[in-house]
């Protein structure tokens, strides 16, 4: 918490704005984690759903801006991953999908450690404008006297 005792107000009011710049950069980086949690959800939902399909079934893959192509699947048990620094890997399916929910359970950490961050910095904000509230009052009340 912000110690305000015997502060001046502007250099209070200059920490608030601090806070809510880095308030508004720990938003935007809980938006691109939650987008990096929906795309491991969706990669093991797939990965899940590839138990119903048998091999040379065909289906649509999303190609990027909402379209699709056909194609076979000619392997439902080994799957492409991402595993970091641009490196992909050929694995088994049971071992992609523990690499996945490794993965969602580290972004889930970061994504709980940046909302508390938020609260945090949401608190201190709120310190800061109820302590230069009442400092204000306290100087309207001595002004009107």
């Amino acid at each position: 918490m912000v110690d305000m005792n015997g502060q001046d107000p502007r250099v209070l009011a200059n920490q608030h704005r601090e806070f809510q710049k880095r308030a508004e950069m720990v938003q935007q980086q809980i938006g691109m984690v939650q987008i990096s949690m929906e795309d491991c959800n969706r990669a093991l939902t797939t990965i899940e759903e590839l138990n119903n399909i048998s091999m040379g079934s065909e289906m649509m893959f999303p190609i990027g801006s909402g379209s699709f192509i056909y194609a076979s699947i000619s392997h439902t048990d080994k799957a492409v991953v991402d595993i970091g620094a641009g490196l992909s890997v050929e694995r088994p399916i049971s071992d992609a999908k523990e690499i996945l929910q490794r993965r969602r359970e580290r972004l889930t950490t970061a994504l709980n450690n940046m909302n508390n961050a938020m609260l945090q910095l949401g608190q201190q904000m709120q310190a800061i404008e109820s302590y230069l509230t009442k400092l204000q009052q306290a100087q309207g009340q001595v002004g009107s006297q």
